[in-house]
């Protein structure tokens, strides 16, 4: 499940595109009328594959929230063991 967040390679089905575009420019080759055409949708897909590309979540996140979820766990352990009022909530860092 994590995998899906940290998955920065989505564009398989672009690569295949990318890869056939430059195999039919080798076959082509550079003095053709067709190259510059070619070029183009190369220029194109490349774009797209930026574009489409996630950016991976950052550690910094990462260990932001770990550090919230460690924190209110040991709150809320002891709180079990000693009676208090729930004050968990309050000590999270509040995105900006």
């Amino acid at each position: 499940m994590l995998g899906y967040f940290f998955n920065t390679d989505s564009t398989i089905p672009l690569d295949s595109q990318i890869d056939a575009v430059l195999d039919e420019m080798q076959n082509v080759g550079v003095s053709s009328p067709e190259y510059p055409k070619m070029m183009s949708y190369l220029e194109r897909l490349s774009d797209i594959k930026a574009k489409a590309r996630q950016d991976p979540i950052s550690r910094d996140t990462v260990a932001i929230v770990l550090g919230n979820l460690i924190g209110i766990l040991l709150i809320v352990a002891y709180e079990q063991k000693h009676v208090m009022t729930s004050k968990g909530l309050g000590q999270i860092i509040r995105p900006k």
